[in-house]
């Protein structure tokens, strides 16, 4: 692959994992990416609060609208820290974490169906902060806009 389509493609890849993240926990990707105390006890409120039975659908209308809201979110913050659109990234993140918190909630169906429930959550939440985690530790190695200025002068 070209340099320049390897650069171009470079901020999806930590966009993808964090908008994927908060598809299935609200809080997971913003919190990852955020590094403020409010974010991640959301985050951490949310990862025991998804085990009580009587917690709504992920696909019920709020919740699954806070979820591209907050896929959405993720995606203009990585669009400014990388110098991309932060239109077309934010749409990108809504779009991500709508077809996860779908995909997340038939993976936790299947695990119970096979599983005790509590495990079942547990493997889930295992997979959201690895991606979580994972998306913000790529999106520190991509270039910031700042960095790219530096290049082009130097």
């Amino acid at each position: 692959m070209h340099d320049g389509k390897r650069d171009a493609l470079r901020p999806l890849i930590p966009l993808a994992l964090l908008s994927a993240a908060s598809g299935a926990r609200t809080f997971a990707g913003v919190a990852a990416i955020s590094g403020r105390s409010p974010a991640r006890l959301a985050a951490a409120g949310e990862l025991i609060y998804d085990k009580v039975p009587s917690v709504p659908s992920r696909l019920d209308g709020s919740s699954l609208a806070g979820r591209i809201a907050a896929g959405a979110l993720v995606g203009a913050v990585v669009a400014g820290r990388t110098g991309r659109s932060r239109r077309e990234l934010a749409v990108l993140g809504g779009l991500i974490a709508f077809a996860s918190a779908a995909a997340t909630y038939r993976l936790r169906h299947a695990l119970s169906a096979r599983l005790p429930a509590v495990a079942a959550a547990l493997i889930e939440d295992a997979l959201v902060v690895s991606a979580a985690v994972g998306g913000a530790a790529l999106l520190r190695q991509s270039p910031t806009k700042r960095s790219d200025r530096h290049k082009r002068r130097g």
